[in-house]
C-alpha cells in the first residue's frame, strides 16, 4: 500500500493537496472496519478545518471581515474537507475576503413588475453613460426578468432617475475597506483572511494529516507498521 504524499498548495491557491489519499482511504476501509475508519477520517478532516477557521478569524481585520469570518463552517466528506462562508446573513462575505472591482459606474434599473429592483448595468471605463443608457432602455424583459424581444410581449426596461430627471448613477463596489483606508481591490491570488489562513497553517495541516496517516496504518496493519507509526 502506497502512503499518501502531502504536496501542499503549489499553484492551487487555497487548497492543500494530499496525493494518493483516495486510494489510501480505499485500502484502509478494505483492511479494517469501514464505519470506524470513516469516523476517524472525518475527525481528521474536521481537525484540519478548525485549524484553518481559527487562523482565518484571527486574521479578519475590519468589521465586515470579522462578520464574514464568523460565518465560516466546514463541509467535510471522507475524501476532502471544505471551509465555506457567507449565506443570507452575510451576503457580502466574498467581497469582505477577496475585495471587489472598485469605482465602477452603474446605472440602476427601475423596479420590475414584481416591485423588486433589477440588477444594475455596469458602465465600463471609456464607455459613454448616455450610449449605455440608450442600449439598456431599448431592451425588453419578461415578468421573471429575462431579456426577451418586443414580439414576445416583454416590458421595456426603464432606468432609475433622480428628482431632476437625470440618470441615477452610483459607483461601486467601494464598501469593502478598513476605516480611513482605500477600498480593498480584487486581485487574483490575493485575499484578506481565508486563503491566507490556509497558507499560514499549511505546516499544521500537513502534520495533522501525517499523524492521521500514521495512525491509520498502525490500526489497519499493526504487524507491518513501524514502532514510530504505531505510537503516532
Amino acid at each position: 500500500m502506497a502512503e499518501p504524499q502531502i504536496i501542499g498548495q503549489q499553484d492551487n491557491f487555497g487548497a492543500v493537496q494530499v496525493q494518493g489519499l483516495t486510494q489510501f482511504i480505499k485500502d484502509i476501509r478494505a483492511a479494517s472496519d469501514k464505519k470506524a475508519a470513516d469516523v476517524l477520517i472525518r475527525e481528521a478532516n474536521e481537525r484540519v478545518a478548525k485549524v484553518v477557521i481559527r487562523m482565518a478569524r484571527s486574521l479578519a481585520n475590519t468589521k465586515q471581515e470579522r462578520r464574514a469570518a464568523e460565518s465560516l463552517e466546514t463541509s467535510s466528506s471522507v475524501q476532502q474537507v471544505k471551509v465555506s462562508m457567507g449565506g443570507r446573513a452575510v451576503p457580502y462575505a466574498g467581497g469582505a475576503n477577496f475585495g471587489s472591482y472598485t469605482d465602477l459606474r452603474r446605472l440602476i434599473k427601475a423596479p420590475n413588475q414584481r416591485g423588486r429592483r433589477s440588477r444594475a448595468t455596469i458602465v465600463r471605463q471609456g464607455e459613454s453613460i448616455l450610449k449605455v443608457a440608450t442600449r439598456v432602455e431599448s431592451q425588453f424583459v419578461s415578468r421573471s426578468g429575462r431579456t426577451v424581444s418586443a414580439f414576445e410581449g416583454g416590458t421595456r426596461v426603464k432606468l432609475a432617475r433622480n428628482s431632476s430627471g437625470g440618470l441615477r448613477v452610483i459607483r461601486g463596489w467601494n464598501q469593502f475597506r478598513a476605516k480611513g483606508q482605500e477600498p480593498t481591490r480584487y486581485a487574483k491570488g490575493r485575499d484578506q483572511f481565508l486563503y491566507r489562513a490556509v497558507t499560514l497553517t499549511q505546516d499544521q495541516i500537513s502534520q495533522s494529516y501525517q499523524e492521521f496517516i500514521d495512525r491509520m496504518i498502525g490500526k489497519a496493519f499493526p504487524d507491518a507498521s513501524s514502532g514510530d507509526s504505531a505510537a503516532a
